[in-house]
Parts: C-alpha cells; sequence; structure tokens
C-alpha cells in the first residue's frame, strides 16, 4: 500500500505540475505603454499642490498602474523597463501603437496580446479650507482631479477592443506619512482603469454556484465591486453581426437574476440571489446603475409595506 501511495504521488507530481503551468500560460501578456499627455495638461495653478514634472507624475501613474495588474494575478505584465527600452530603441510614436500594419510588429517584439495606452488630458490638485456648520472649526482637505483616455488593442491584430475616458477625483482629509493627493489620485485612477481593463479581456462571471451563494471570478484588486452593491446575472444569446463588415459586435443579453455583494476577497466575490433565477456557472455580471433600495423598492402605491430594502 505504501508503495502505491508512493507511486501515485510520484505520478500525480508532474501532472500537477503540468496544469499549474498550463494555467500561467493561460493568462495574457499585457504591455503598459508610456502615457503620453497633453500639452494643454493643466497641473500648475495659485493653489497646486503637486509637486515636480507632469511627465513625473504621469511616470508615477503608469508604475501605479503595472503594479495594481500584476496584482490582479489575470495577466502577465512586461517589466515597464523592458517597454520602455524597446519605444526608445525603435523610435516608435505613441500612433504606431494603435496602427494596424505596426502593432503585430510591436508585439511580436514584446510576446504582448495587449497594449494598454494612455493619455493624460487634465491632471491638478489643490488644497482647500471649509469651515465645519455650527462651529468655529475649519477643515483643510487635499482635493485631485485627473482626465484620462485609457485604449486598450488588441495587439496580434491592431484593433482596438476598448476606449474610455475616465474622471478622477480624490480627496485626502488626513495627510500621514508618506501619504500624499498625488500618490492617492495615481491609485485611484490605477484602480478605475485595472477594473475596465479586466472587464475587456476577462468579463465578470459566475465562478461557481452554491445554492442562493454566487462565487464571481475577480476580487477586490480588479472587480471594483463593494460589499452592498447590486449586480445583475446576465446569460448571452446569438452573436450580433455587423451587416456592412461582417464583424461580430457582440451578444444578445437577457437578464436572469439579480444578486447582492456580501464579501469581497483578493481573488473572488461572493454574492447572494435576491431573488429567483436560474444561474450556472460561466453567466456573465455586471454592477447594476441603480441602486439596490431603487430596484426593490415597490412600485404600487397601493402595497402597505415598510419602506426601505427588504433584505
Amino acid at each position: 500500500m505504501r508503495l502505491a501511495h508512493l507511486l501515485s504521488v510520484t505520478l500525480l507530481a508532474p501532472a500537477l505540475t503540468f496544469c499549474a503551468q498550463l494555467a500561467l500560460a493561460a493568462r495574457p501578456t499585457l504591455a503598459v505603454l508610456p502615457f503620453t499627455v497633453d500639452k494643454q495638461v493643466v497641473l500648475v495653478t495659485s493653489n497646486a499642490i503637486l509637486t515636480g514634472t507632469i511627465e513625473g507624475q504621469t511616470s508615477l501613474l503608469t508604475d501605479e498602474l503595472i503594479h495594481q495588474l500584476v496584482a490582479t494575478r489575470k495577466f502577465d505584465v512586461l517589466e515597464r523597463q523592458r517597454v520602455d527600452d524597446l519605444v526608445r530603441e525603435k523610435e516608435f510614436q505613441s500612433s504606431d501603437y494603435a496602427s494596424p500594419e505596426e502593432a503585430p510588429k510591436i508585439a511580436q517584439l514584446l510576446g504582448a496580446d495587449y497594449f494598454v495606452l494612455g493619455r493624460v488630458d487634465n491632471m491638478g490638485a489643490e488644497s482647500t479650507s471649509k469651515s465645519i456648520p455650527y462651529s468655529t472649526q475649519v477643515v483643510t482637505q487635499q482635493e485631485g482631479h485627473l482626465k484620462v483616455y485609457l485604449r486598450v488593442i488588441d495587439a496580434r491584430s491592431g484593433r482596438i477592443v476598448a476606449a474610455e475616458k475616465l474622471t478622477q477625483e480624490s480627496i485626502l482629509r488626513k495627510t500621514n506619512k508618506g501619504e500624499s493627493i498625488s500618490r492617492k489620485l495615481m491609485a485611484d485612477a490605477a484602480s478605475t482603469m485595472v477594473s475596465r481593463i479586466a472587464d475587456t479581456v476577462f468579463p465578470l462571471r459566475i465562478a461557481q454556484v452554491e445554492g442562493k451563494v454566487l462565487y464571481l471570478n475577480r476580487g477586490a484588486d480588479s472587480s471594483g465591486l463593494k460589499v452592498g452593491d447590486l449586480v445583475l446575472v446576465l446569460s448571452q444569446g446569438a452573436a450580433v453581426i455587423d451587416q456592412d463588415t461582417g464583424e461580430t459586435l457582440g451578444n444578445t443579453e437577457t437578464e436572469v437574476a439579480q444578486a447582492i455583494i456580501t464579501n469581497v476577497q483578493p481573488r473572488f466575490v461572493k454574492a447572494e440571489l435576491t431573488g429567483d433565477g436560474t444561474v450556472k456557472a460561466g453567466m456573465l455580471v455586471r454592477k447594476s446603475t441603480v441602486s439596490p433600495t431603487a430596484r426593490t423598492a415597490p412600485t404600487d402605491a397601493s402595497i402597505d409595506a415598510p419602506s426601505g430594502p427588504r433584505w
């Protein structure tokens, strides 16, 4: 029996190693290219508190984005130095990254599946003071704003798979050692971008179902979800085809259930169904744009029911 056990362990170990290698190989490789800056970007005003150069601030944003993408454990992210060296060596311009002709060449040189491109359109921060009502106290806080145009490009085809304009606003009320509005602003903006990038490459889906409890395939670093959020569970139908180009635009979607986020872990999120509905692993999940209270409140004024959420 002991010999059989040893043999089974010996045979199983290579298989487990191979499965782990396959899991790692399945992760797409991302290259975060240097963020560009609009020449009209606002950084210095009479009340400005951001220090350094605009290029220094965008460099901080690039580093923060790479750090958070790695933390998701969903992607293999190329080292920034390697990407920067290639861009300088080959003298690529920002317009080359999205070019259907140049993108596959850059992809082959880097070994990337997707490019992440960003352009900072507006940036700034200032210190503001506000009086507390019915008091003589004054509270001073730091407020920052950032506008970024984000694109995700399929490096093999040069096709833009996502293009969004993101506006980030951050507030820092108490400054602890090592904290600054600049770092908070860049970290908050990077978190928003990571969520959008993950949505493009890895749509939020149900990984497992246990009764009314759902386990979603992304966690705190990439889902953008928090406890109490309402999400919609969607089933996908037939593909929608552009009759002019023959391109697949996506799939039809039907809402089959709703759920409330109950627990957010680093690598997965738990949710609980709020009603009936047949849900299966693999179904899409999207955050609702309507508050849970608004979604569940009775619409018939004649119904005699307590106000507020019903869970």
